[in-house]
């Protein structure tokens, strides 16, 4: 079961970051030093470079010591569209940042598992625990 996007609360200020129709991406400012990514709709060949560009944007600012990914109202994810998702890892594990996956979507644990991915982004010990997804950083969060 996924929480709705209304059951989230927001954080802080809302960016809505530019992207092509099909997906909707919004920016938050998190808890400590962290920012919040929300991604809703069809991630795809089409809409990843936006992806790629608000989480680089995310993990670039100075102040950042890294990002949650609420993907759960991503509808649609393809190969193409785990591209982003992957770049971001590598980037955040170079600068000694994390990254967030909370919580999945089906449809991008889907393509996780298909792909062989799932041990590469998603913390296998929280995989099946709810909804907390760890995509494998240089160091997580502290609650």
């Amino acid at each position: 079961m996924t929480t709705s996007t209304l059951d989230r609360p927001a954080l802080g200020p809302t960016i809505s970051w530019p992207c092509p129709p099909g997906l909707r991406i919004t920016l938050l400012m998190g808890p400590g030093c962290s920012m919040l990514v929300r991604l809703s709709g069809e991630l795809d060949i089409a809409t990843s470079p936006a992806v790629n560009s608000a989480l680089d944007f995310c993990l670039s600012l100075d102040h950042s010591h890294g990002v949650t990914l609420d993907a759960a109202d991503l509808t649609f994810i393809d190969a193409a569209g785990l591209r982003p998702l992957i770049q971001a890892h590598a980037l955040s594990t170079r600068r000694g940042q994390w990254l967030l996956i909370h919580p999945a979507s089906t449809a991008l644990r889907r393509v996780l598992t298909l792909t062989r991915h799932t041990h590469r982004l998603l913390d296998c010990t929280a995989a099946g625990q709810g909804d907390t997804d760890q995509v494998l950083p240089g160091s997580l969060p502290q609650h």
